[in-house]
């Protein structure tokens, strides 16, 4: 069962603000929410036992009386509530701030691999391997993102272009036909620089993907498959560091898949890492004949005996 934790993180940030008190209340003491009836958390919450009951369905449960199992469950897992951020100090000295990100990353990791839909991951991995180009969007952190998968297939000979500005992508996607792949990736999954280029991309009649943190966002409705993610961000939001974690695990898991299913990528990965890395094929540098020819004294350019280059 996807983990409710996980679920809890990822529909925050679509819910009405009713909505958002009973989900708050649900993963700040999972164990005592678990004790209460349906009347008793909306009447704590101050919502309706509506919202409770469509705060089940949103997180998956066919009504309240499974989720308040699920919440018993959560809390002998995970003792006394889920963290809403990294736990990050102003004071707290460096090792610390290593330790407590790592804890929050790995939670992030976690949380979307419980999250991503095993059929639609299959079916972007057929669509990709099977593809002409594939075309990948991403403004900022997420663009980062975007390069990270354009530059893992084209180690394995797979056409993909990163496109992290507007406008370059607007181009991009024009040119896109049946067969292809647009790939676009968002945290909001509201960035215009993003969403505009995929709704095109589908208009162009190519199979469109959406990672992203939220499955009701302009993005997911424009893409054919969605692949959701558990990051979350706090404090320095705009450094978005849980949701390119989880959006690195999404492209790496993509490029595995993909790699799996086209024919000659471990040979193309071997013949790319000699070519950067002085293995075969590579000329040796040759030793500069210093000026004045043969038997002349080291030239200044000569270090050690060692040419410049």
């Amino acid at each position: 069962m996807t983990d409710l934790a996980a679920r809890i993180r990822a529909v925050l940030p679509e819910l009405s603000p009713a909505e958002t008190k009973v989900a708050t209340r649900l993963g700040a003491d999972p164990g005592a929410a678990a004790q209460l009836t349906i009347t008793e958390l909306a009447r704590e919450t101050a919502t309706s036992t509506a919202t409770v009951a469509r705060i089940a369905r949103r997180l998956g449960y066919p009504g309240y009386p499974a989720l308040r199992l699920a919440l018993a469950a959560l809390d002998s897992r995970h003792g006394a509530g889920l963290p809403l951020d990294s736990g990050v100090a102003d004071d707290d000295p460096m090792p610390t701030v290593l330790r407590k990100l790592a804890a929050f990353e790995s939670e992030q990791l976690a949380g979307t691999a419980e999250l991503v839909d095993g059929d639609a991951l299959e079916a972007v991995v057929a669509a990709m391997a099977g593809s002409r180009r594939i075309d990948v969007y991403g403004i900022g952190a997420s663009g980062l993102v975007a390069q990270d998968l354009a530059v893992k297939l084209g180690r394995i000979g797979v056409l993909c272009l990163a496109r992290p500005e507007h406008d370059a992508a607007m181009v991009s996607a024009a040119l896109l036909r049946r067969g292809d792949v647009a790939i676009g990736i968002s945290h909001s999954g509201e960035t215009a620089g993003v969403v505009r280029p995929l709704q095109a991309a589908r208009s162009a009649g190519a199979v469109t993907v959406a990672v992203t943190g939220a499955s009701r966002s302009a993005l997911a409705r424009a893409a054919d498959h969605t692949l959701l993610t558990a990051g979350r961000e706090f404090g320095f939001r705009s450094a978005a560091m849980g949701s390119r974690t989880s959006q690195l695990l999404v492209v790496d898991t993509v490029f595995v898949g993909v790699a799996y299913r086209t024919p000659g990528a471990l040979a193309a990965l071997e013949r790319t890492h000699r070519a950067v890395s002085g293995g075969a094929g590579r000329p040796p540098r040759e030793r500069a004949e210093p000026r004045g020819g043969a038997g002349a004294g080291p030239d200044r350019s000569d270090v050690d005996g060692q040419p410049w280059t």
